[in-house]
């Protein structure tokens, strides 16, 4: 098993400040979405990003493959509004807070 960092980028800066109704049902179902593997032990966390130059979401996942990525973003809710674009990056040597790691 190794970890990644997932990265949802918006198809506008403004985006988290521009949402329209169909957008705004996507990420709410986005939301919802990352619930299940949160759930199951495969996320650590997930957020949007307060970045000020351009609308961004994180999740840290675990995964034993880029094939499980490839499904995870297959089935986002957000992918499949085309609200953005989604890519992922190996953390290679993460550290984990214990608390948090046995929370």
């Amino acid at each position: 098993m190794s970890w990644y960092l997932y990265r949802l980028h918006a198809h506008r800066p403004d985006f988290a400040q521009t949402m329209t109704d169909d957008e705004m049902a996507a990420m709410t179902a986005h939301v919802e979405y990352w619930r299940g593997p949160s759930n199951e032990g495969r996320v650590l966390i997930y957020s949007p990003v307060a970045d000020p130059e351009h609308s961004w979401g994180l999740a840290v996942v675990s995964a034993d493959s880029e094939e499980e990525l490839e499904q995870l973003r297959a089935n986002d809710p957000a992918h499949l509004a085309g609200v953005g674009t989604i890519d992922w990056l190996l953390l290679p040597m993460p550290v984990v807070t214990p608390q948090l790691a046995e929370a």
